[in-house]
């Protein structure tokens, strides 16, 4: 912790010198013309609701629960044992996960400081520089693995490690410039140089590059991914995706070809999305599984595209075609590569190494546990079993054998729980004392996105709602997308995909004393995914039925915003509703009582119960986060 804080106050200090009188916000240097500017802010977010994050290891809902195991009648003779009952070995038992809930006031508590510089070295020639420090104050019940007695093999499956990255071996940073520890980083969103000659715009270094506008949804915004681990996303929804889309080191070219079109191209590094690190407020994989990241197989490769924009008529028209590795990535078994023997059964580990599983008590203790994270992580629970044991030969050394039915993969489930947990190495008590982890590891596939779009303004009697609305439509489509299959095989799916959104936009005013409410209505249609990219053949999956899957996916956005007179007050609100049960609301109130000081409050509301199955829209995956958030910030 003295690493932290000694961060924390460098932190504050940079922030008082550079908007310190002593330091000129703008002027010339050695005949340079430069501007600065910056903030820091104290950002938090206040539980509203009981429920802990249920992808943790703190939060998972069977913490303190006794579980009743049944290996079956048959359960014995199907993993080839058939010898429970001489050796003593219960085909029923009870198993409580060890593990104390956590009770969270906060899921988010954090300090920032930004600065920007930007640098006018002649007509043609200028650079930007932002530098961003983060700090976790990780005022949070906080998992320790030694209370729990594990050993998990894995850099960040340990004490909760908020920013560094991790290929499973060894932890750093998957930016290329940033620098991140437990609790802190500092990287570069903006580190660019610019040169412009007429109608040729060059810039070259670590950029973003958001060709999308719509809030929440991404349809031509394919360039970057995202960077989750700071609040998921959660903040304004109204900044859309400025904070969280990654900047990537890219060579941009926009040349304006006349007064109607621009073509605007890029060459970039790689860079795949970065999802919060188990056990942390935000993680949404199930902290019971191992990622074995290989981003390194892909380090070096480059994504690249085109957007070319323009007027016809009274149309607005875009064409867009980018190549690159989806930034997602895709997720399957892979052998964990660690060499624990099960408690009571020496020999194992070694065969346990060749396969997807690991003994440690913060795996998965029970079938009832494996078949609800499968249904939540939109998963199938029996045929991903069975691709666990067909796929990895050693599985059938331990006398597994593939089932047919959910009822007989939780009889094999139960059985295998009971005889790897133990108690002291006994298989004869009615109780377990460990689970099984398993491992998974995450590639990425190259993909091509064709894209297209138009928008229209309306024009109508003034102050009616069709005067001066905007009408877009965007739409893409990626032949031969490749998908993390629900049954983690090594055979991924692989699926043509159709992504569309419509968005209406418009200023209405409705007052002469209030200035114009901005208002915009989205929809947008996905064919095989959901708004995370998941499969849909994975959606519907409970503890007692495998996914039943859906068609398509559906999401409607209603957003407002409104600025009261004088400009001191903002109110906005944001509405996610996915059409098969889930919603997502964000009022939020902005306050600006001077030139450097800015106050930001708003409660994310999370409902995914509006119908029958929670698993079948997304809301389901982060409901448990219903908070109130505070940002109040300096500015410099």
């Amino acid at each position: 912790m003295k690493n932290n804080n000694q961060l924390a106050t460098a932190i504050t200090l940079a922030t008082l010198g550079l908007s310190s009188p002593a330091w000129s916000a703008n002027g010339e240097l050695f005949g340079i013309n430069y501007s600065s500017s910056g903030f820091i802010r104290v950002e938090a977010a206040a539980k509203t609701v009981g429920e802990e994050n249920p992808f943790n290891q703190r939060g998972n809902i069977f913490n303190g629960e006794s579980v009743d195991r049944y290996g079956g009648v048959n359960a014995g003779t199907l993993l080839g044992l058939n010898l429970p009952i001489s050796v003593g070995v219960p085909i029923r038992d009870s198993a409580t996960r060890n593990g104390e809930q956590a009770n969270n006031d906060f899921n988010f508590t954090q300090l920032r400081l930004e600065n920007t510089l930007q640098f006018r070295f002649s007509d043609n020639f200028s650079a930007t520089a932002k530098i961003r420090g983060i700090f976790d104050m990780a005022q949070y019940d906080e998992f320790d693995p030694n209370s729990v007695n594990s050993n998990a093999s894995g850099f960040l499956y340990g004490e909760p490690n908020y920013f560094e990255y991790d290929d499973f071996e060894t932890g750093g940073e998957q930016n290329r410039l940033e620098v991140a520890g437990e609790n802190y980083m500092v990287d570069f969103p903006s580190l660019y140089l610019d040169y412009q000659n007429g109608p040729i715009l060059v810039r070259a270094g670590n950029q973003q590059i958001a060709w999308g506008q719509a809030l929440f949804f991404r349809v031509m915004d394919v360039a970057n991914g995202l960077d989750l681990r700071r609040h998921l996303i959660l903040d304004f929804a109204s900044e859309e995706y400025a904070d969280e889309r990654i900047a990537s080191p890219a060579i941009r070219v926009s040349y304006q070809v006349n007064s109607s079109w621009e073509l605007d191209m890029f060459v970039q590094t790689f860079q795949p999305s970065i999802y919060a690190n188990p056990n942390t407020p935000y993680n949404v994989i199930p902290s019971q599984f191992t990622i074995h990241d290989r981003y390194t197989n892909v380090d070096e490769e480059l994504n690249s595209g085109f957007r070319l924009k323009g007027n016809m008529g009274d149309f607005g028209m875009q064409f867009m075609y980018t190549n690159r590795y989806n930034p997602d990535g895709v997720i399957r078994w892979t052998a964990s590569g660690v060499n624990r023997d099960a408690p009571g059964l020496p020999g194992t580990g070694a065969i346990l190494a060749q396969t997807p599983l690991e003994v440690d008590p913060t795996g998965v203790w029970s079938a009832e546990e494996w078949f609800t994270y499968a249904g939540m992580a939109r998963l199938d629970g029996v045929e991903g079993l069975n691709n666990l044991i067909t796929d990895f030969p050693a599985s059938q050394l331990l006398l597994a054998r593939p089932v047919n039915g959910i009822d007989a993969a939780k009889e094999e489930l139960d059985l295998f729980f009971i005889l790897t947990g133990g108690v002291g190495g006994s298989l004869t008590t009615g109780e377990g004392m460990g689970g099984l982890r398993g491992h998974l590891e995450r590639e990425y596939k190259r993909e091509d996105v064709f894209g297209t779009g138009f928008n229209y303004i309306f024009t109508g009697e003034p102050g009616s709602w069709l005067d001066q609305l905007i009408l877009n439509f965007e739409v893409s489509f990626t032949p031969d997308r490749v998908f993390t299959s629900p049954d983690l095989g090594q055979e991924y799916l692989v699926e043509d995909e159709y992504i569309s959104a419509l968005v209406l936009e418009k200023y209405q005013r409705f007052s002469r004393n209030f200035p114009a409410t901005y208002i915009v209505f989205q929809w947008m249609h996905r064919t095989e995914s959901d708004l995370f990219g998941r499969h849909l053949s994975g959606m519907g999956g409970t503890v007692d039925n495998a996914p039943t899957g859906v068609d398509g996916w559906d999401g409607l956005v209603l957003a407002l915003q409104q600025p009261f007179p004088g400009l001191v007050w903002r109110a906005d609100l944001s509405v996610l509703y996915d059409t098969r049960g889930g919603i997502y609301v964000q009022p939020a109130l902005k306050w600006k009582p001077s030139g450097n000081w800015n106050i930001e409050a708003f409660y994310s509301y999370i409902d995914d119960d509006l119908k029958s199955n929670a698993n079948e829209n997304v809301m389901q995956t982060f409901d448990w986060a219903e908070e109130f958030g505070l940002r109040v910030a300096y500015q410099f």
